[in-house]
This record gives C-alpha cells, structure tokens and sequence, in this order.
C-alpha cells in the first residue's frame, strides 16, 4: 500500500494500515537537485547551429504568389455553361469568356432583371 498524508489519515473514519507520511519530510525528500547544483555552467565557444529544416540551403527567399480570384459554385456553373454554349453555337467569344470565368480572370455578374433593374440601370447612365 502506498503512504498517505497525516490529513488523510486525520479525516478518514476507518483506520489505515498504510503507513503515514510526513509532508515537510516527504517534500524535502522528493526535491530534485537544481541543474546549477548537479553540473556547473561553463561558457560555450562554438556558434549555435544552423540546421536546415526544409530543402535547400536556405539562402534564398521563397516568394509566394497569391491566388488569383477563386469562381465560386455559381461562376463555376455559368463558366461551364458558356463554354458549351459557345462550342455548340460556334461562338469563340462566348467560349473564351466561359473559360476565363473558369480560370478565374473574369468574374460573372448577372444580369439585373425585374422592376429595380430598370433603375439601376437609368442610374448608371445618368452617371
């Protein structure tokens, strides 16, 4: 059985037959020595290491690119769409723009229909 601490032994009801330890002794006991007491410091002459942690030696500066426009679900569809249409109605323009809608070049914006594009519209072109 393992020692227990005089508290425990104090509050418990049924008598223990483990043996009870002494907090002051037990910590004093257990302490680990500090590191300046098991090995002295002493000054260090080489430089730290420069370990590589990828490919490469390191002497050149990763340049990252950002992304360029990512079509959503929609652009997607509407990409597609256009690039079959403009195959089958023989419309390179259509199909280009199709493919650039995929690529991300060009986004799609549809068209404003309805009684509020009416003055969207007359807005834009007072401007």
């Amino acid at each position: 059985m393992s020692p227990i601490s005089q508290e425990t032994a104090a509050r418990s009801d049924v008598p223990r037959k483990s043996s009870i330890m002494d907090a002051q002794s037990y910590k004093a006991q257990e302490q680990p020595a500090l590191p300046s007491e098991t090995v002295q410091p002493h000054a260090v002459d080489s430089a730290d290491q420069q370990g590589a942690t990828q490919p490469g030696s390191g002497s050149t500066v990763p340049v990252h690119v950002l992304p360029a426009h990512q079509p959503s679900f929609k652009e997607k569809v509407v990409g597609y769409a256009k690039e079959i249409r403009g195959t089958a109605l023989r419309k390179p323009e259509t199909k280009e723009q199709g493919e650039r809608i995929l690529q991300g070049e060009e986004p799609f914006e549809p068209k404003k229909v309805g009684p509020g594009a009416r003055k969207a519209t007359a807005e834009l072109e007072k401007e």
